[in-house]
């Protein structure tokens, strides 16, 4: 009976109904009723799976109980999930591009199609476990970038620093997230942290400026001015797009072209693009300065369903 049956709303309006599973999660008896969710971790950390419930609340269907009757809006359509496949890559040249950053350039045996702002798995030489990494380019760029936090003891740190060389091989495997820029008319505001900047520049990347875009602005925040990077790039996609920058660095000299502030702070710099409903937010960054900015956006009236979120978690 249709009334016992889980319910699953996407995005475009299209509904999902399964049986549940006794014992089972929401994402297991979706899988096994033959259905394709977004998914990763599969034990509520990535956030993937994140539905909300009819108060607005975050359900993760990979660690809720299946039970008759539930009923979740998805912030994605059906139609932008796609199994996640396995590829071979090589590395063209990677470098250090700010005090904290590294840049990968790499190419891949075969396409690996994605969404901007989705991201990837990926399995470096001697480096045990795999590493989450947004895609930093365009999807129709055949070269691949991926943008790596620079940690004292971290092992993509030690690899870059003494192992790595070009021509290394490793595999990604992907893609994954519901992260990615939705294809509306409606002003878009944009907030990194760090190499939270990565998924943004894809988004920012990808677009037509002759599909005439709506207002964009984006805010780039860095602990530090020595910690910025990807400027130039920037400033180049806002010689082309209707697109405000604004940076901003908890530390800085003379001569920083931005606001000292964080980027939560630096939101109120933003003159193009209202902070009110029917915006959209892209946030991407450590988990408390997304947490912050997500609070500070809910709170001037923006759509809860209209801030979309990715958290770096490094390690």
């Amino acid at each position: 009976m249709e009334h016992r049956h889980i319910r699953l709303t996407f995005s475009d309006g299209e509904a999902m109904h399964f049986p549940p599973i006794d014992g089972e999660t929401i994402l297991v008896s979706a899988e096994k009723a033959g259905n394709l969710l977004a998914s990763n971790c599969r034990e509520g950390t990535c956030r993937t799976c994140a539905a909300r419930d009819e108060n607005g609340d975050e359900v993760l269907l990979c660690v809720t109980p299946a039970s008759p009757g539930i009923s979740l809006a998805l912030p994605y359509r059906r139609t932008d999930v796609a199994p996640p496949t396995l590829r071979r890559a090589k590395i063209n040249a990677f470098a250090r591009v700010s005090r904290s950053v590294w840049e990968i350039r790499y190419r891949l045996q075969f396409p690996l199609p994605f969404l901007p702002g989705q991201y990837v798995e990926a399995h470096f030489p001697g480096i045990d476990g795999a590493r989450r990494f947004s895609m930093a380019n365009p999807p129709s760029q055949k070269e691949q970038v991926l943008h790596v936090r620079d940690l004292p003891d971290g092992a993509m740190s030690a690899y870059l620093t003494d192992r790595a060389k070009p021509e290394d091989a490793f595999t990604v495997r992907g893609p994954f997230g519901v992260f990615y820029l939705r294809s509306t008319a409606r002003p878009k505001l944009f907030v990194a942290g760090g190499t939270g900047l990565a998924p943004i520049v894809s988004m920012l990347s990808g677009i037509d400026p002759a599909s005439a875009p709506p207002p964009l602005a984006v805010v780039a925040g860095f602990a530090d001015a020595e910690d910025a990077y990807a400027l130039e790039a920037l400033r180049a996609l806002a010689q082309k797009l209707p697109l405000e920058l604004v940076l901003a660095a908890d530390r800085a000299g003379e001569g920083w072209p931005g606001v000292i502030a964080n980027p939560v702070a630096a939101l109120r710099e933003v003159a193009t693009v209202p902070l009110a409903r029917g915006t959209e937010a892209y946030l991407c960054g450590p988990p408390g300065m997304v947490a912050a900015a997500r609070r500070e956006l809910l709170s001037a009236g923006l759509d809860a369903a209209d801030v979309l979120n990715e958290e770096f978690v490094h390690g």
